[in-house]
């Protein structure tokens, strides 16, 4: 205890739920290191409770707590069922034991023995973030394999805080690279660093007044800057999420880097695109499972399958869209359930499955197909087992679900909506959504469907008030089936974009007093810009408005039908053609400016002449290569204008506008006709190139056949040579670990190439220790010199052999000797263990019974030994002599059986096994007894314990005294 330093044991260790914080740790290989220098950092009055996870023989009993305990003061309990989490105390789960939180108490779960995926850090994390919310921290210290990873999402999930033992400083970085690369870790950092910054974020952040605090912190205006950085920055609009979501989340960014001032935030994120990702990976809150809420889908194979699968033909092909995929998992989850119910029918549609997420990295991840060893805890063992592979440590979905599914990074907000859908799955994505939007995006669902198509929520989701366009299937797990027919006529193009929604314009728009002065300039700005600026339009090349500024009613008109935001089929007669051509120009050319003077428009009859300008933008960089276009009033003088009228009264006539419309229509035609000729010659010129790469094509795939065909008989050789490998492979194993011989194959270098399963009662073995040196692998034989002895065999070629012991006292005879190739090149060196404690044992024996002998027959006096079965087991010279027999009569005879049963008395066969059974010696027992042809003697018999070793049952010296007369 001389190492800790100095510190109080805090009192009060009573602090209970709801308050309470938990902390998971995880660790495996080396963990111990990790545990003991993570907690000898602690202060002891840190306010949290600590849980630890290890992987632990369930055959061995752990010295975790006893060893961790010279490291803290903080007091150790190995967990109990329905134990109280305390603050400041250590809980330790039993080995043989899986670990789970409820309502703040342990939970200990029998531990299912010989599984193929051991996962007990994945699902005690993931019940503690369940049970313990945003006061759950998880830490993954050094181990080997991905366990955690899965639990330490769901923490971050539940906005819990997450740490990482730095990968470099861990004695195994097999599950602190697995959780970090998993994106869900805050803090990666030694293990003597951790806990300074886990208390510095617990003061921030676990206190419910001080994240209260934080949260109302963030004001409006400051929240628009933030998702107006994000926005800008990333590409991503979260203006019409909800805004305690929004607020929750950044609070939790502010109180990890330990900020309490929401402009001091902002700061640090315009300067930070790291943090500008964090907090995008925060706010896109990617929670998934396979088979997520199993009664869902259950539901679902039941209920909503036979209706998409009726009245379908052989070659239909089913369509679905899972949007909100995240990384893919419920979106092979559907389709591994039609896979499974297709053959269960006997029915073998085809299906198309689009899923769609808004962040890309989810996309990229989802499209690999591979997932970590901890997904068999979702997945009964029969899918698993069937729809999976194991490579390289993961789990790979197989290629048949693989093929049927189509990854899209996708805006459900603002892109447009795949069509002719069979199923959509929507679950858990609008309870993130303000009403406003759902009342948007349900619609979409619907135009998207087809007729009878089924649309699947999340539990604590609904259609709202569309009632009209659905009808409920299952009320519990939200299945909803398209209308048909409908009231009035719902289209996806109801939905528009939005950069910041009406609430946020609405909030900005109440302006504090302080304020004031602000916003009278913008409203002079507003009115100067009203009263100066001509109506004015904002369009891309296409004709497509982006922005109105002005009473615009007089020129353009949305046409009747579906919306549209096309400039030129809004524009009202005389200005479409004047306005088409000149776009059609600027597309070409590179003036910025296009001018049309004296342009007449026809307003319900009301003919006004107007000035067009069409000028493109070329700064700022947001609106470049837009165009504006300004309607200024007619530059004719009002001599000119009068002159006009009076000539002609009715001007503009009808013939008028037909000559002006004839020849906008005909340059244009010409234009079109140019543009169609160039074309015409591209295409010509890309024809023959790739007339040309056809051929080249066709020249590449004959040889590509042949080569091919080549590559076929090779793989077909090389799979039989693989068969015979793996059959002597295995024929190889049997044989070595048919021996019951402990055997080690090392290299030229004394690194480890392949070891039998006896060995690891000798060595700590484990499967990826190949390939690692001997000397760094701990061992339980007490053989200082074995490596020395390994180097010199390598070096002189002499079989060395020598007799060692473990620390569990277990004799082996250690023979090393070289490893010789079927080339007769030494390649390494074997060394065999071969147990020999049975030998040592009879030596032992046959060493001690040489003593007693060569003891008991030089004494004087008769002596009988008697072995814990009373029988005779020695026989000294002195008794044979006074009592006349040979000694092979007696060796192995029972006592009461010699000289006619002479000793066969039941005091004395009392005694003696009183003596045997208590260990307890006697002196001057009387007996008389009758001898053949000697008579009857009387004797006093003295006997005691002789222990000859541990080994070896205890034996009884009986010395044999005749009584004086």
């Amino acid at each position: 205890m001389e190492s800790l330093p100095d510190q109080i044991i805090p009192e009060d260790t009573e602090l209970l739920a709801p308050t309470l914080t938990v902390v998971g740790i995880g660790a495996s290989a080396g963990g111990l290191e990790a545990l003991t220098t993570f907690f000898t950092h602690l202060p002891l009055d840190s306010g949290l409770a600590f849980i630890i996870v290890t992987h632990l023989s369930p055959d061995r009993p752990s010295l975790l707590p006893e060893l961790l305990q010279k490291h803290t003061l903080l007091p150790i309990h190995i967990a109990e069922n329905g134990m109280v989490l305390k603050a400041n105390q250590i809980f330790i789960c039993p080995e043989g034991k899986e670990l789970a939180v409820n309502n703040h108490q342990l939970q200990l779960i029998s531990n299912p023995k010989h599984i193929s995926a051991y996962h007990p850090i994945d699902a005690f994390l993931q019940s503690l973030a369940q049970d313990c919310q945003t006061q759950s921290i998880g830490i993954i210290l050094s181990g080997t394999g991905t366990d955690g990873t899965l639990g330490i999402k769901a923490i971050k999930d539940v906005a819990g805080i997450t740490f990482a033992q730095d990968p470099s400083s861990a004695g195994y970085d097999g599950m602190p690279n697995s959780a970090i690369a998993s994106g869900d870790i805050d803090f990666v950092l030694p293990a003597e660093d951790i806990g300074a910054q886990l208390i510095a974020c617990y003061q921030t952040f676990a206190d419910k007044t001080v994240r209260n605090k934080t949260e109302q912190s963030i004001d409006n205006e400051s929240l628009h800057k933030i998702l107006d950085l994000l926005h800008e920055q990333l590409g991503h609009d979260f203006s019409i999420y909800k805004i305690s979501t929004i607020q929750r989340r950044i609070a939790r960014r502010m109180s990890i880097h330990q900020l309490n001032n929401v402009q001091l935030y902002i700061q640090f994120l315009t300067d930070n695109p790291i943090e500008q990702e964090q907090l995008l990976q925060e706010l896109l809150i990617n929670v998934t499972s396979f088979f997520r809420d199993s009664e869902a889908f259950d539901a679902l194979a039941a209920l909503a399958l036979p209706m998409l699968f009726a009245n379908k033909p052989n070659d239909y092909k089913l369509r679905i869209w899972v949007t909100a995929c995240s990384t893919g998992e419920e979106a092979y989850s559907l389709a591994i359930l039609f896979h499974e119910y297709s053959v269960k029918i006997g029915k073998p549609l085809r299906l198309q499955l689009f899923a769609t997420d808004l962040d890309a990295s989810c996309i990229s991840k989802a499209r690999t197909g591979t997932f970590p060893l901890s997904i068999a805890s979702e997945l009964s063992a029969e899918r698993l087992a069937r729809y999976f592979s194991l490579e390289n440590n993961e789990y790979r979905i197989n290629k048949a679900i693989r093929e049927t599914v189509i990854f899209a990074q996708h805006n459900l907000i603002s892109d447009p909506p795949f069509t002719r859908m069979d199923l959509i799955s929507c679950r858990n994505l609008l309870i993130y959504l303000d009403a406003e939007l759902q009342k948007q995006i349900i619609p979409i669902f619907h135009y998207a469907l087809n007729p009878d198509g089924i649309l699947f929520l999340g539990s604590a989701e609904s259609i709202g008030s569309f009632n009209q366009l659905f009808t409920c299937l299952h009320p519990k797990w939200k299945f909803y089936q398209r209308s048909a027919e409908l009231k009035q006529a719902l289209t996806p193009l109801t939905l528009r974009k939005p950069l910041y929604s009406r609430r946020f314009e609405q909030s900005l728009n109440e302006i504090a007093p302080e304020r004031r002065t602000e916003t009278t300039t913008l409203q002079v700005e507003h009115f100067l810009l009203d009263k100066y600026v001509p109506i004015s339009f904002i369009i891309n090349i296409k004709g497509k408005i982006f922005y109105i500024h002005g009473q615009s009613g007089a020129y353009i008109q949305p046409p009747t039908g579906l919306p549209n935001w096309n400039i030129i089929e809004m524009a009202r007669e005389g200005l479409r053609f004047p306005l088409a051509s000149s776009l059609r120009l600027a597309e070409k050319s590179t003036d910025n400016l296009f001018i049309h003077k004296n342009v007449n428009i026809n307003n319900d009859g009301h003919i006004e002449t107007i000035d067009l300008t069409i000028e493109r933008i070329n700064n700022p960089e947001a609106l470049r290569n837009l165009f504006l276009i300004s309607i200024f009033p007619s530059t004719l003088t009002e001599p000119e204008l009068n002159t006009t009228l009076l000539l002609t009264p009715s001007l503009p006539s009808e013939k008028d506008n037909l000559e002006h419309e004839l020849y906008f229509t005909k340059e244009s035609l010409n234009a079109a006709i140019a543009d169609l000729e160039i074309s015409n010659e591209e295409l010509q010129s890309s024809n023959e190139e790739l007339q040309s790469t056809n051929e080249e094509l066709e020249t590449t795939k004959e040889e590509m056949q042949s080569l091919n065909e080549e590559l076929s008989t090779i793989n077909t050789e090389l799979q039989k040579k693989i068969e015979s490998l793996s059959e002597a492979n295995d024929d190889m194993q049997n044989l070595l670990n048919g021996t019951d011989i402990a055997s080690i194959f090392l290299d030229c270098n004394l690194h480890i190439k392949l070891y039998t399963r006896q060995a690891k009662n000798i060595f700590k073995l484990i499967d990826t220790d190949t390939g690692r040196p001997l000397s760094d692998l701990a061992s339980n034989l007490r053989y200082d010199n074995l490596l020395d002895d390994a180097q010199q065999v390598l070096e002189t070629l002499i079989i060395k052999e020598a007799e060692a012991q473990t620390i569990e006292n277990d004799w082996y005879l250690v023979r090393i000797l070289p490893y010789r190739t079927t080339e007769n090149i030494i390649d390494g060196l074997a060394i065999n263990f071969i147990n020999i404690n049975k030998l040592k044992v009879a030596e032992l024996y046959a060493h001690e019974a040489y003593l007693m002998t060569a003891i008991v027959n030089t004494v004087p006096q008769p002596m009988l030994v008697l072995d814990h079965t009373l029988r005779i087991s020695l026989v000294n010279p002195a008794y044979l002599k006074n009592y006349g027999l040979n000694h092979d009569d007696f060796i192995g005879q029972s006592l009461f059986s010699i000289h006619n049963n002479a000793f066969n008395t039941a005091p004395l066969r009392d005694l003696l096994n009183h003596t045997i059974s208590h260990n307890q010696a006697f002196t001057d027992f009387q007996v008389d007894v009758l001898l053949p042809q000697i008579g009857i003697k009387p004797l006093l018999l003295t006997g005691c314990i002789l222990k000859l070793s541990q080994n070896i049952p205890s034996h009884i010296l009986l010395s044999i005294n005749e009584r004086p007369s």
